[in-house]
């Protein structure tokens, strides 16, 4: 599994549903679709995709959420 270098080594990818177990925002729905426009909204190196499986990297999603929402 390739990571991007921007991405934490010691962060640990969770599957869309593990991430919605432990964190309430954002919902499933959103995630997916933060997913889904990953190309253009500039998240892309927080989501991995192994075989069909989505994953997220959490501590990833939340810096860059927290970096385009201060701008």
């Amino acid at each position: 599994m390739n990571k991007p270098e921007s991405a934490d080594q010691n962060e640990i990818p969770i599957t869309f549903k593990g991430f919605g177990k432990v964190y309430e925002y954002p919902t499933l729905g959103a995630l997916r679709k933060m997913a889904f426009e990953s190309d253009t909204n500039g998240l892309k190196i927080a989501f991995l995709k192994v075989g069909r499986r989505r994953l997220v990297l959490p501590e990833t999603l939340f810096r860059l959420l927290k970096e385009k929402g201060s701008k």
